[in-house]
């Protein structure tokens, strides 16, 4: 039997006290009265806190049916990733308002769970319920989001006709350039995927062309030229990527791999060819 290190024990000590305490002070914030005062002192504390954590809590057990409670509880255990608790929560917040909670729980499933079905449900669900409005997917345009999940479901044209239709719609309503830069990505992927390199260079071009120090618009332009056997467009355009990279890296998100993440290797990569 392998037996556990001092370091180990320790560690497994320290998690031990840290819960008695942790419990014993939820118990003593439930003894008291839930007054206006002790939700207000509870608010202010950062999000994934066990005080703000009882705040959701206690906000429950005086208005039970308060959607922005289980949507607020159930942010920060999505993002340490226990879903089965985030999802427990999240779904009463649908339940109670979708209109409201659709386009976050779509947000979870696609980028965090790669539920990319249920993504695509839930957005279009949410499509329907807003009319024209086309709200916001946790601050994503709900086109560019469909046609995301489309494209991860390998559905090319419906993937395209709605990336179009994000990047068509944003364009005359206040400019190419106010588009969402993962827009024209997700669009240039889709006609890779065609091996439609051409379009898809163009798509990569008006990315570039919007976000100049996009590593990714310079990476997915190398990469078409690759495939169209143009070594030295692809060298160039790799080499470019590479500069953007030392400046600011990449989009990345701390809770979860962006889809079609490029990383240094991948940039190398094609320079040594």
């Amino acid at each position: 039997m392998k037996t556990r290190s001092s370091s180990e024990k320790y560690l497994a000590l320290f998690l031990l006290l840290l819960n008695i305490s942790l419990n014993m002070k939820a118990q003593v914030y439930h003894k008291e009265e839930i007054t206006p005062e002790l939700l207000d002192s509870l608010s202010k504390y950062p999000q994934g806190t066990l005080e703000s954590d009882l705040y959701y809590q206690l906000v429950l057990e005086k208005y039970p049916n308060t959607q922005e409670a289980y949507m607020g509880r159930s942010v920060s255990y999505n993002k340490r990733g226990e879903h089965a608790r985030g999802f427990q929560l999240l779904n009463k917040a649908v339940e109670l308002n979708p209109l409201q909670n659709l386009g976050y729980r779509a947000f979870v499933k696609l980028y965090m769970m790669h539920d990319y079905k249920g993504a695509l449900t839930d957005v279009l669900q949410l499509d329907t319920l807003s009319g024209k409005s086309k709200p916001a997917v946790w601050g994503e345009d709900m086109d560019m989001f469909i046609g995301l999940c489309f494209l991860l479901l390998e559905n090319t044209q419906d993937a395209k006709l709605y990336l179009n239709k994000s990047i068509n719609r944003i364009s005359e309503q206040y400019g190419k350039q106010w588009n969402f830069a993962r827009s024209f990505m997700y669009l240039g992927i889709t006609l890779y995927k065609e091996k439609n390199y051409p379009e898809a260079l163009v798509a990569f071009t008006s990315m570039a062309e919007a976000y100049p120090n996009s590593t990714e618009a310079y990476y997915y332009q190398a990469a078409c030229h690759k495939e169209q056997n143009n070594i030295s467009e692809m060298q160039k355009q790799a080499q470019q990527a590479l500069e953007c990279y030392k400046k600011q890296g990449t989009e990345k998100n701390p809770y979860f791999e962006m889809p079609f993440q490029v990383y240094y290797s991948m940039i190398t990569d094609l320079l040594k060819q």
